[in-house]
């Protein structure tokens, strides 16, 4: 049970294991360990369960061959910001980059990442939804981010 809830890489699934290892071998040293782990995975999963994250659970499979690493979706099942990030930029070369893309800073951005918010203020500006880029752009604000400046339409 332990060495499967150390392999699992949805957050659901790491907080089940955890908490049924913490139910069953409160005794045992890993126990406060997998409480741990547990309570950093169920925060995950609350976060992938909001409605302005789309990432699901096939984004969190390792795939041998270039796909993501199993360490860096660990990391962001356990609410990494840095590991959501480089999925994020991992994610363009596969089949449904895009899509895959976007979700990966969707959740980078809830994580905390000032530059996965500033990314997602861009790319809704490019996709010319300005409210969602507006609120993206302040969230990475918010949280410490300095935009470069930008030129302005005029000529002098």
């Amino acid at each position: 049970m332990r060495q499967d809830a150390q392999l699992a890489l949805w957050p659901a699934d790491i907080a089940r294991l955890c908490a049924d290892y913490v139910r069953l071998f409160p005794q045992y040293p890993w126990a406060h360990e997998a409480a741990v782990l547990r309570h950093q995975a169920a925060a995950s999963a609350a976060l992938l369960r909001r409605g302005d994250v789309q990432l699901f659970r096939t984004a969190f499979t390792a795939v041998p061959d270039g796909g993501p690493s199993a360490d860096d979706l660990r990391r962001a099942a356990l609410g990494d910001k840095a590991a959501a990030l480089r999925l994020a930029d991992q994610a363009l070369p596969r089949l449904d980059g895009a899509r895959r893309q976007l979700g990966w800073l969707q959740y980078a951005a809830v994580l905390g990442s000032e530059e996965a918010a500033y990314a997602l203020a861009l790319h809704y500006r490019r996709d010319e939804q300005p409210i969602l880029a507006a609120k993206y752009e302040a969230r990475a604000i918010e949280m410490g981010y300095v935009p470069p400046l930008s030129l302005d339409h005029r000529r002098n």
